[in-house]
């Protein structure tokens, strides 16, 4: 995408981004709230898609009459919010921990690493679950452990299994993130589907992300992940 900024946009799409950054809108609802002509709209949408900064979906169609959804494209959406000026107010880690072993030290491992790369993290988010607070509220009292701005806690099964909590609510949670942040991705906690799940959705929202291995001295080494690719859907087996 090319680079873009304010001026190259007339106060009418600048308004539009405003309004669907913040929610997504009926194209019927949005010629409304800017008081303004059905072919007009049409004419500034069809910029704003040309620019990939926004999606029309056809909710239904009565003969040639359309009703469309306008939401800004997720790939966009850190484009769309420096285009509007909006104050970038943290650099965001997206990690988790469970209660097994030394999993309570995990955001810190990831907080670490990205540290010696001079990764600006100012917020830590964590998925996790119940028993797991406990434990890392019982562990920080020896060790030293950063701040974690927000605990989102899940049950463990949660983790597991496709048509979870977890699982109908994560997008919405990084969608919200990202209007004031920067977002990097902790692919290593919690299970396999969590780790597939934010990989699909970093790729969707153009996020870097990366793994936690052990190099040949059995040390930790942040694994690059951005731009690694899952087809298809999760389904259950019957």
């Amino acid at each position: 995408m090319k680079s873009i900024n304010r001026i190259n946009f007339p106060e009418t799409q600048i308004k539009i981004l405003e309004l669907l950054f913040e929610d997504e809108y009926l194209q019927g609802d949005l010629k409304e709230k800017l008081a303004t002509t059905g072919s007009n709209l049409h004419y500034h949408l069809s910029n704003l898609e040309k620019n990939n900064l926004i999606i029309k979906e056809t909710v239904y169609q009565i003969g040639n009459a359309k009703q469309n959804k306008i939401r800004i494209n997720p790939t966009a959406r850190q484009i769309v919010r420096k285009t509007l000026g909006h104050k970038l107010e943290n650099f965001t880690l997206i990690t988790g921990y469970g209660s097994l072993g030394e999993g309570y030290k995990l955001p810190q491992v990831s907080y670490n690493l990205l540290k010696q790369i001079n990764y600006p993290i100012n917020r830590i988010i964590c998925f996790t679950s119940q028993d797991a607070i406990e434990k890392r509220k019982e562990k920080i009292k020896n060790d030293v452990l950063s701040e974690i701005k927000v605990n989102l806690n899940y049950k463990y099964e949660d983790y597991r299994h496709i048509d979870s909590n977890f699982f109908n609510e994560i997008e919405n949670i990084i969608n919200n993130e990202i209007k004031n942040s920067d977002i990097i991705i902790d692919l290593t906690p919690l299970s396999k589907l969590y780790s597939f799940t934010l990989l699909k959705l970093a790729n969707k929202f153009k996020l870097p992300c990366f793994y936690i291995g052990l190099d040949k001295n059995e040390d930790y080494e942040l694994i690059n992940m951005t731009n690694m690719k899952i087809y298809g859907e999760f389904k259950e087996f019957d």
